[in-house]
């Protein structure tokens, strides 16, 4: 195994590097994901985390001299251990597989006995950069995997989904378990979750301590009435006043609904009755075609066919 990074193996490591394969047509596509990703890609992210910030101002190299530079700077480093910086050498080694047709990757993490589970992530990781996601997902779910950089790839695939399909996100999230740090992030898996599965949703919710429960809670009431003109709309707000809520739950519905931010919504008597409906209430539970009713109200939108 590699012990060190030295300088003086640079020609080693890269070879002739011809083509360069940092041409203009790579360079502005990796630019281009860069911006697509939060305006960092994940190996700006990697080089951070192991205080080589400056070494971002190199990437993506330029010529062969700016590659060399990022190579010091690596080499260099007195911050990272020589696993990470092994990491960084097998990803730039990916960019010329990718671009050169050859297999330098993966000779240069045999020589260097580069451990399985850091060229798993890194590919991982090298592919959310190419914007590959479901590529990415096969190596950054991997089993031998300590979770990392959770928030930023949970924010990723959930704003790249596209028409309403959020199963990338849901099956990172599933698969690794990940613990949430940061709300943005939390919010966007939470609506992820509310927009394909209101009973998931509502599990999730209850898995958070009392505070962040309701304010998940009353997210997901919002979610689901607040896209009443949406295909499945009424399925969905059946699901939801349908759900076996405690006691607290019980208040914080009709609060959001009666005096809280859901009582602007069109649906929010309409979404009430339902609710009386569904748990039995006296005189709702046997109205002949009253669900029927309610079901069109909330999924025409319109509300104004329950008085409360």
């Amino acid at each position: 195994m590699i012990k060190m990074l030295e300088a003086s193996q640079f020609d080693r490591i890269f070879g002739s590097l011809d083509p360069f394969p940092y041409n203009r047509s790579f360079t502005q596509n990796l630019e281009a994901s860069r911006r697509s990703l939060e305006g960092f890609l994940f190996i700006d992210r990697v080089l951070k985390a192991l205080n080589l910030s400056k070494a971002t101002s190199h990437y993506p190299p330029k010529s062969k001299d700016a590659l060399r530079q990022l190579y010091e700077h690596i080499s260099e480093s007195k911050n990272a251990t020589i696993h990470h910086k092994l990491s960084v050498v097998y990803y730039i080694l990916l960019d010329i597989d990718e671009q050169n047709g050859t297999n330098q990757a993966e000779a240069y993490s045999q020589r260097a006995s580069i451990p399985k589970k850091y060229k798993i992530f890194m590919k991982g990781l090298w592919h959310m950069d190419a914007l590959q996601f479901d590529l990415a997902l096969q190596y950054l779910t991997h089993p031998s995997l300590q979770p990392d950089f959770i928030d930023d790839i949970i924010t990723v695939l959930v704003r790249h989904s596209k028409n309403g399909d959020y199963s990338l996100p849901l099956a990172y999230y599933h698969t690794v378990q990940p613990i949430i740090q940061s709300s943005t992030a939390l919010e966007l898996l939470f609506d992820s979750l509310a927009r394909s599965s209101v009973i998931d949703a509502f599990q999730f919710s209850r898995s958070h301590a009392d505070f962040m429960r309701r304010q998940l809670f009353q997210r997901l009431v919002l979610s689901v009435l607040g896209s009443a003109h949406n295909e499945g709309a009424s399925e969905k707000a059946l699901d939801l006043t349908s759900l076996p809520f405690d006691t607290q739950e019980e208040q914080w519905f009709k609060e959001c609904l009666n005096s809280g931010e859901g009582k602007r919504l069109p649906v929010a008597k309409d979404t009430l009755l339902m609710r009386r409906i569904a748990t039995g209430q006296p005189g709702y539970g046997g109205e002949a075609g009253t669900w029927a009713v309610v079901l069109e109200g909330v999924k025409t939108g319109s509300g104004g066919r329950a008085q409360t």
